[in-house]
């Protein structure tokens, strides 16, 4: 998984100012946007809009170590 990508990416940071995620678009079919978490690497689901890809990272992970709750 590589950490350069498109120009349209959100960036998650702990309180270490550490990166943790990205939220970015993917252009593989079938395109959509998607969490990159560097502590759970495959997470492969996709979301048809930037604002759901980063609701769920609010949700589901854990912004200082960029694992899932649950």
């Amino acid at each position: 998984m590589g950490w350069e990508g498109p120009a349209s990416i959100t960036i998650f940071r702990n309180k270490k100012d550490e990166e943790v995620a990205r939220v970015i678009f993917d252009e593989t079919l079938p395109r959509g946007w998607r969490i990159e978490s560097k502590a759970l690497q495959g997470f492969d689901h996709k979301f048809s809009t930037e604002q759901a890809a980063c609701d769920v990272w609010h949700q589901d992970f854990d912004p200082e170590t960029g694992k899932l709750w649950k």
